[in-house]
């Protein structure tokens, strides 16, 4: 009730919240009423239709082209972050002994940092798996960044055996 205006509306047929109770749905809208109006929302974060239903068109262009954090941060989850850092035009900051560091800026955000190291233990066919592990936007060198995935600093990390 408003005192210039009144709004009548049904009961939604659907509404879902996550484990915090924030609105929440990953593959359709969170509320739903019959007449077909919906909203989406991931983990609370509002967000366009076409982030939940085709999430396919999501890319690095789209992502940063997005002014709001919240919904850039859902895109970057959807898109998978691996992929964002690797597709979207990061900057690779150092190359260590232990891995190469990359720096993905974000506009009014905090950077995405990521360290790539490789399995040192060969797979079945011979080659060795990549991975991509996220770390701190303050760290600057590579090491320090595998360390840091040890909770070690780069002085302390000293592994005897590296699997």
């Amino acid at each position: 009730m408003h005192a210039e205006f009144c709004l009548v509306s049904d009961r939604p047929e659907r509404v879902l919240v996550d484990d915090r109770n924030r609105p929440h749905c990953d593959d359709g809208p969170f509320c739903k009423w019959r007449d077909g109006t919906s909203l989406y929302a991931i983990h609370g974060v509002y967000i366009p239709r076409w982030i939940v239903e085709h999430r396919e068109r999501i890319t690095p262009v789209l992502i940063d082209a997005e002014s709001n954090a919240e919904v850039r941060r859902v895109m970057v989850d959807r898109f998978g972050m691996e992929r964002y850092v690797k597709e979207g035009g990061s900057k690779l900051v150092n190359t260590g002994r232990r891995g190469k560091l990359y720096r993905k800026e974000q506009p009014g955000d905090e950077a995405i940092c990521m360290v790539e190291v490789v399995n040192s233990t060969p797979e079945p066919d011979g080659t060795f798996k990549h991975y991509m592990l996220s770390v701190p936007p303050t760290i600057q060198y590579a090491d320090e960044a595998v360390a840091w995935t040890a909770y070690e600093t780069e002085k302390t990390y000293q592994p005897e055996v590296e699997t």
